[in-house]
C-alpha cells in the first residue's frame, strides 16, 4: 500500500481549476496516456463535454515513446499533462496525479483508462451518488462495451476467495435507490473521493496493472466505506485495446500474478497456506497445458518464479529474473519431452511385448 502524504498547496489557477461553480465540489479527471494518443484525446473529449460545472481535467502520460504534451496542448490550449519519466503502471502513474488532484484541492478524483469515453451527465450523476451518501467512497457508472454500445461490460462485481479472482457478476449484489453495493469497483472508470484516500492511502504499486482496483475496494470496504456502482452513471470502454488482452504474454502475467498478490493480501488467514499451494499446483498445470505455445508458457513460469521470489512490479523481460525463467523452462521443456517419450515406449512395450 502506497501512503498518501500531502505537499505543498498550488494555485488553483494554476492547475486549471474552473471558478464560479464553489456550491459544486471541486473533480478532477486523471487520463493515463501510454503511447496512445488517439483514444486520449477521444477520452478527454467526452470529458471536456461534460455538463458538470466545477471540473478539471488533465493528462498524466506514463512515459510514452513521444512526449503527447504538444499535441494534447495543441487540441485543448491549458490542458495540464503531468509526465512521467517512466512507464509507473496503472497504480504509480495514476498515484502521480492523485497527489497532486489533491494538493489541489479535488474533493474527489476521477480515474480513467484513456480507451474510456463518458456520457455528459456521467460526472454529475457520480457526484450526486456520492454526495447523497457519506458513507460512499468510491463510484464507478454502469460500463458499455465501446463498440457494442448497449452490452454490459461492468455493472458490479464479487470477489472469489478460493480462487483469488474477481469476476464481474452483479447479479446477487444488493440494489437500492439505482446504486449497486459491489464487492469491488472496476478501474476504468473511478470517482474516489479525496476524504477514502487520506483514510486508506493511495494505490498499491506493487501490482503495476490490474487488481489494484480490486485492492483499493477491499481496503476501503474494511475501513467501513460503501463500493457503488451508480447506474444512471454511463460510460463505455475500448475493452483491451491497450494491452491486447490474454492474447498478450505479459497481460497473462500480470493477472495470474496479481491474482495471487491480492489473494494473499486480503484472503482470510485460515488455511491461507494450503490455498498458496493448490495456487502454485494450479500454475505448474496452466504451464504444461501451453508449452507447445513458447512465450505463453514462459509467462506462467515467470508466475511462478515471482511468487516463490517474493517479487512484484512489473514483468521483467530482461535481467536476471528473466534468464532464471529461462533456464527453468529449457529444463521442464526437456523433462516434458523425455516423459512424452518414456510414455510411448512403455505403451509400446506394453503392446508388443518385450523382445
Amino acid at each position: 500500500m502506497t501512503a498518501y502524504s500531502p505537499g505543498s498547496q498550488e494555485a488553483a489557477g494554476s492547475v486549471g481549476r474552473p471558478t464560479g461553480s464553489e456550491q459544486h465540489p471541486f473533480v478532477v479527471a486523471l487520463v493515463l496516456n501510454w503511447n496512445n494518443v488517439s483514444d486520449t484525446l477521444e477520452c478527454v473529449d467526452s470529458v471536456r463535454g461534460s455538463d458538470y460545472p466545477n471540473l478539471a481535467v488533465w493528462v498524466v502520460d506514463n512515459g510514452s515513446q513521444e512526449d503527447p504534451s504538444a499535441v494534447l496542448q495543441e487540441r485543448y490550449p491549458g490542458l495540464r499533462v503531468l509526465r512521467n519519466p517512466g512507464n509507473f503502471g496503472y497504480g504509480g502513474g495514476n498515484n502521480v496525479g492523485l497527489r497532486r488532484a489533491i494538493d489541489a484541492g479535488a474533493a474527489y478524483v476521477l480515474l480513467l483508462n484513456n480507451d474510456a469515453v463518458v456520457a455528459p451527465d456521467c460526472v454529475r450523476s457520480l457526484v450526486a451518488a456520492v454526495e447523497a451518501d457519506c458513507r460512499i467512497g468510491m463510484a464507478t457508472p454502469r460500463v458499455f462495451y465501446y463498440d457494442r454500445p448497449t452490452e454490459i461490460y461492468w455493472d458490479g462485481g464479487v470477489i472469489d476467495w478460493e480462487s483469488g479472482d474477481v469476476p464481474h457478476d452483479s447479479r446477487d449484489l444488493p440494489v437500492e435507490a439505482g446504486i449497486v453495493r459491489s464487492e469491488w469497483l472496476n478501474g476504468c472508470s473511478l470517482l474516489v473521493r479525496a476524504a477514502t484516500i487520506r483514510d486508506i492511502g493511495l494505490l498499491d504499486e506493487r501490482y503495476f496493472l490490474y487488481f489494484e482496483d480490486a485492492d483499493w475496494s477491499v481496503r476501503a470496504a474494511r475501513r467501513g466505506w460503501t463500493n457503488a456502482v451508480v447506474l444512471q452513471a454511463r460510460a463505455w470502454h475500448k475493452v483491451h485495446r491497450s494491452t491486447g488482452g490474454f492474447a498478450n504474454p505479459a497481460i497473462r502475467f500480470y493477472y495470474f500474478r496479481n491474482r495471487y498478490l491480492f489473494a494473499a493480501a486480503h484472503r482470510p488467514s485460515r488455511g491461507c497456506l494450503l490455498w498458496k499451494l493448490r495456487y502454485m499446483w494450479k500454475m505448474c498445470g496452466e504451464y504444461v497445458a501451453v508449452c507447445h505455445v513458447r512465450e505463453t508458457r514462459q509467462a506462467f513460469l515467470a508466475v511462478v518464479v515471482s511468487v516463490l521470489e517474493g517479487r512484484s512490479g512489473p514483468y521483467e523481460a530482461t535481467g536476471i529474473h528473466r534468464r532464471v525463467v529461462l533456464a527453468l523452462d529449457a529444463l521442464l521443456v526437456l523433462a516434458i519431452k523425455g516423459a512424452a517419450t518414456l510414455k510411448r515406449f512403455v505403451r509400446r512395450i506394453g503392446r508388443d511385448g518385450p523382445g
